[in-house]
């Protein structure tokens, strides 16, 4: 059985559809379940009509998938909730499946608003992108339904929700795993080596402004070099170099969009050499210098 295999399996087991249906209509909150790479494992519960219309149009449809592979991501890297704004300013949260410490997947819950006292700065935009919520008939209206909901009340949710999730699946994977076969060799390595790395990755985030050298990263996992390196790519998708940069311009959107910060203040809280290296890396990234992305954002 393949590693995404194992969730969905679980998820049929037990009936999650139907818990998650509950859930959603008992907090008014959406969601909907996916595995460890962002593909959905369940039908959305309580999509909005807003969400549906972005998810459906081809120009939007990728950010909101860029969305929640990133907020998977971090809320695989910190084994808890995630909490950030879209690229259309709605509230999403990615709660971590998580069994025998190993990340399967993530329930993905939001398409809130947060009222307008909270909305400026509270939360972390998860790309940079901006969309416009006036983009086709119909669309500034559903957006105006959207539910308005406070970050206290958002997070009393989300803890139920978690709970729920994880306790209703936990039993289930004990089961499937106490069954394996030969076929599950594939999604024992493959959790093995998430959870081989998992020392770096929250070493990362919690050190990204410092210099980071790869024998540190190799030498917390208890792995060489070479083999951390090969690792890391294949869980990742980018080799150790490119993760640590790309967080970093990460980081200095963020700073750049909520703060007055100047960019070489940005550059140097962001791990960057000097501006003048951020600048290029950034500009690389995004398309844009600094300060023009400051400004666009800010349109």
């Amino acid at each position: 059985m393949s590693f995404e295999n194992h969730l969905s399996k679980a998820i049929n087991l037990c009936d999650f559809q139907k818990l998650q249906d509950e859930m959603s209509a008992a907090t008014k909150i959406a969601c909907v379940t996916v595995d460890y790479t962002g593909l959905p494992v369940t039908r959305h519960s309580g999509c909005t009509d807003f969400c549906s219309l972005v998810r459906a149009h081809p120009k939007y449809r990728h950010l909101c998938e860029k969305c929640d592979s990133r907020g998977g991501l971090e809320a695989a890297r910190g084994r808890k909730p995630y909490t950030y704004v879209c690229h259309m300013g709605i509230v999403d949260v990615a709660i971590p499946v998580v069994y025998k410490n190993l990340y399967l997947g993530a329930v993905m819950c939001g398409q809130i608003l947060l009222p307008e006292s909270e909305r400026d700065g509270a939360l972390e935009p998860i790309i940079f992108e901006k969309s416009d919520v006036d983009f086709s008939e119909n669309s500034k209206e559903y957006f105006k339904n959207l539910t308005v909901m406070s970050k206290a009340d958002i997070d009393a949710r989300i803890s139920l929700i978690s709970y729920l999730c994880n306790y209703r699946l936990s039993g289930v994977l004990s089961s499937i795993d106490e069954g394996d076969s030969d076929d599950d060799v594939g999604f024992k390595r493959i959790n093995k080596n998430a959870s081989i790395i998992q020392p770096a990755l929250n070493y990362i985030g919690d050190n990204y402004a410092s210099a980071i050298k790869l024998q540190t990263l190799a030498s917390l996992c208890d792995v060489s070099e070479s083999y951390f390196s090969k690792l890391f790519k294949k869980v990742t998708g980018e080799n150790p170099v490119e993760y640590v940069k790309n967080l970093r311009v990460e980081r200095g959107k963020h700073e750049l969009l909520t703060t007055n910060k100047s960019v070489q203040t940005i550059a140097k809280e962001t791990g960057f050499e000097d501006s003048g290296y951020f600048i290029k890396v950034f500009k690389s990234a995004t398309g844009l210098t600094p300060n023009a992305f400051r400004e666009k954002g800010n349109i």
